[in-house]
């Protein structure tokens, strides 16, 4: 394959729509940018006419309710509400979805198919597996997933599957399509889990992490852009120079301190531990048409639950309703240089350390040990 353009190490500012520019380079006019830089748009990243204009099994998937109810379920979940308690859609309040997630994990498959001219009939799994990899999310997203894995014995992997199977009632028009298409649900199904050959979204680079781990970044620096999910997937795809590696080991970097500074931060794990306190305080009105629902609806089976994790106060009124420390998970993530970046020597060189309990203190009253999970 030939080799990608070189990538400048200027990083752009966003314009007020939060689309990037180039930044001004020493000596007079700007540094030309490869396009991923100018057109990725975390609220759109693949547009209407670009999904009417498209493949038709990835625009059928779109309109499904199984799809469409994505729109209502925050990346983040409780924490999106916390961080961003008044979106305005400037850059800095702006709440993310699970929705415009998968269409960019659509997007790096796109361009995957694209550099690699891979035909329909390879195309159309890949596709449809980046598309509906987190269907199954529950309202709230990791925030109450473990809540509802204890009152209903099963979390968003296993309703994925549930659903691209058409093993439940929001999966028949999914499954259906797929079929409808000469696509088996079973491929797509054995892609999302990772149990394929090619691995998309499996090992510590992948088309999901990526596109998550850049979106993630932009609740910590909403005005800064780096590189576009594209540029690092390319980059990890290429592997012919040491700018890529550069690139890669960059991403690796933000992935830490993502997890350390917005996931581990003390806003955000009170955020999930009020979410998940709320869910086991009225479990019994909750069932699996709740989990399959949206956080509308959850929220008015939850009241308060808005008012809280929206209130400026949301840290402090927590902390009050606590008795003793809080426990969470977290992670290290580092960088074992030996491994061999151009030998695809992955596993070896991008490590995240084992869980590690870590505590908050706060004052504890709400119920049981709340357990950090992992967003990705």
């Amino acid at each position: 394959m030939a080799r990608q353009r070189p990538l400048a190490d200027v990083e752009p500012v966003l314009d007020a729509d939060g689309r990037g520019r180039p930044a001004s380079v020493e000596g007079g006019g700007c540094q030309s940018w490869p396009p991923s830089k100018l057109d990725y748009d975390f609220k759109a990243p693949v547009d209407d006419q670009a999904l009417a204009e498209g493949d038709r099994l990835v625009f059928e998937l779109v309109q499904t309710p199984a799809f469409q109810r994505l729109k209502d379920i925050r990346f983040l979940g409780g924490i999106d509400y916390s961080f961003v308690p008044r979106p305005n859609g400037s850059p800095s309040a702006t709440r993310y979805t699970r929705y415009q997630h998968s269409l960019g994990v659509l997007r790096l498959a796109r361009r995957y198919c694209e550099e690699h001219r891979l035909g329909r009939a390879e195309r159309q799994p890949i596709c449809a597996a980046a598309l509906l990899h987190d269907v199954g999310h529950p309202p709230f997203s990791h925030s109450m997933e473990p809540v509802f894995k204890e009152h209903l014995g099963f979390e968003h992997h296993e309703a994925t599957e549930d659903i691209a199977l058409g093993r439940v009632p929001l999966g028949k028009e999914v499954f259906g399509i797929l079929r409808s298409h000469d696509v088996d649900p079973d491929k797509v199904v054995s892609m999302i889990s990772g149990e394929d050959e090619e691995r998309f979204f499996s090992g510590p680079i992948n088309f999901d992490t990526i596109e998550a781990i850049c979106r993630s970044y932009r609740y910590l620096h909403p005005r800064r852009v780096s590189r576009s999910p594209e540029d690092i997937m390319l980059a990890a795809m290429k592997r012919t120079d040491e700018e890529h590696r550069e690139i890669v080991d960059g991403f690796w970097r933000r992935k830490g301190e993502v997890y350390g500074s917005l996931i581990g931060s003390r806003k955000a794990v009170l955020a999930d531990f009020a979410c998940q306190f709320y869910l086991r305080r009225h479990v019994t009105r909750v069932g699996v048409e709740d989990y399959f629902g949206t956080e509308r609806g959850l929220f008015a089976k939850l009241p308060g639950l808005r008012v809280l994790l929206e209130s400026p106060l949301m840290e402090q009124k927590v902390a009050d309703q606590v008795k003793g420390p809080i426990s969470h998970r977290g992670r290290a993530y580092s960088i074992e240089k030996s491994a061999d970046f151009f030998q695809w020597q992955d596993a070896a060189r991008y490590l995240r350390s084992a869980p590690v309990g870590a505590s908050l203190n706060a004052q504890r009253r709400m119920g049981r040990e709340h357990g950090r999970i992992d967003i990705l």
